[in-house]
């Protein structure tokens, strides 16, 4: 049960995050559900061609000053074009290009600055799901995979939400086992 409160809060917290786009530097954090304190900083970029999102849920961000030096160790990389973090949720989202910095140099940037990578966050469009059983079968296999800390599925939204580490499984595993259900995750 416990496990089930966690999870919808950290998909709760994320969504929130993810709908509310900050870009101040320092700001109250109204995006997410406890009127949280978040950190962001935003870089020019011109191309947009390859554009990519990495949410992470870092370990030790949990004041402004410790958000603002993730963010900072971030938005150095060549290709980061906006980073902001929260300290209730600890949850980081990190927009790059993906042809001038890759996934594992944003980790590294990470790790560097003295925080740990608790869980990598990803939102999947899933085509199929009609129902709540639909939901719940996605859901299941989600949470039977190894390296999954936590998913669920939702046949309104027609997404699959999915907290995992990824030094245990992969976006790519994780979509695998979607469409082995058969169901079919799109392109995003």
């Amino acid at each position: 049960m416990m496990k089930n409160i966690l999870a919808f809060l950290s998909v709760y917290a994320v969504a929130a995050t993810l709908q509310g786009g900050l870009v101040a530097e320092s700001s109250d954090c109204s995006s997410c559900e406890k009127g949280k304190t978040a950190v962001g900083a935003e870089a020019k970029s011109e191309c947009t061609a390859s554009k990519k999102t990495l949410t992470l849920k870092v370990g030790g961000a949990v004041c402004e000053a410790s958000c603002g030096k993730l963010v900072t160790a971030l938005t150095r990389l060549q290709g980061v074009s906006k980073a902001e973090s929260c300290t209730k949720s600890q949850m980081t989202k990190v927009s790059y290009d993906a042809s001038k910095v890759c996934e594992t140099s944003l980790r590294k940037a990470v790790t560097e600055a003295g925080y740990t990578i608790e869980g990598q966050q990803v939102s999947l469009p899933v085509e199929g799901m009609e129902c709540g059983g639909c939901s719940s079968k996605v859901g299941k296999v989600l949470t039977s995979l190894d390296g999954v800390i936590n998913g669920s599925a939702c046949h309104q939204s027609k997404k699959a939400t999915v907290m995992f580490h990824p030094d245990k499984t992969s976006q790519e595993k994780i979509i695998a086992a979607i469409q082995a259900t058969g169901f079919k995750v799109a392109a995003q």
